[in-house]
């Protein structure tokens, strides 16, 4: 019984050390294992604050871009409206362009219709319109009478205005650079008058509308040529047309 008791402490002697060498292996790798995990852990945690702080970031940077666009959505508004306001005067601006042409059309068609009809020209003098004439009429020194060669040049101003009959001359009579003063005439503002006055009376003799002509005179201060021997060029009339710029008058005035 002694032997048995023996042996049997001997061998829990024996089993004790192996026991405790296998636990302390054991608590060590858990223990590693939990170190691992501890700093696995602590790594995440790093990651997940720096995600974190990222996403706050972002968030910021989300909103300030929201506020940018907002922003800019309001100046795109306002550009619009501005856009849209300087459109609508553009369109106003250009139908009251539309309606000016309209109206200088208008105004110079009856001239137009007149000179190509006749074959007649127009021409510029100190900023008026006349009717460059084929042949114009033409007076003796002191005159105001009509020749009879003159009268294929009455015909066609005569069948211009009738066939025309919103056109409107002035007929305007000049004198050549001389002077006069006499029972007839004081001087050449009523030669130039008076040779006006007989054209117009003449016209309305041939059927025009009284109402197409205004008699003018203009002196001698309308030279069409000079020297000596252009006198009798200079004792003429000229017919300036008129045309109808009451209505461009207006137009040009609107805002």
């Amino acid at each position: 019984m002694k032997i048995k008791a023996m042996n049997g402490f001997l061998l829990a002697m024996l089993i004790l050390p192996m026991v405790a060498c296998v636990s302390t292996k054991k608590f060590d790798a858990l223990q590693a294992e939990k170190d691992a995990l501890a700093a696995s852990l602590a790594s995440v945690e790093a990651q997940v604050k720096q995600l974190q702080q990222q996403n706050e970031k972002l968030n910021m940077e989300k909103n300030q871009l929201s506020e940018d666009l907002s922003g800019v959505k309001s100046q795109l508004n306002d550009t619009e409206t501005r856009v849209a306001a300087v459109q609508s005067e553009v369109n106003d601006k250009q139908t009251q362009i539309d309606r000016l042409m309209r109206e200088i059309r208008a105004a110079f068609a009856d001239i137009e219709g007149a000179v190509s009809s006749t074959g007649e020209r127009v021409k510029e003098i100190e900023d008026a319109l006349y009717i460059d004439m084929k042949d114009t009429i033409n007076f003796r020194t002191a005159s105001a009478a009509i020749s009879a060669e003159d009268q294929e040049a009455l015909d066609r101003i005569a069948t211009m205005l009738k066939e025309h009959p919103n056109l409107h001359l002035v007929i305007e009579g000049n004198a050549d650079k001389r002077s006069i003063n006499n029972a007839n005439f004081k001087d050449n503002w009523e030669l130039s008058a008076a040779r006006s006055i007989a054209v117009v009376r003449k016209l309305i003799d041939m059927g025009v509308d009284p109402a197409q002509l205004t008699a003018a005179g203009r002196a001698e201060f309308n030279p069409t040529a000079d020297g000596i021997d252009a006198l009798d060029k200079n004792r003429r009339i000229e017919l300036m047309v008129m045309p109808k710029i009451g209505t461009l008058y207006k137009v040009s005035k609107e805002k």
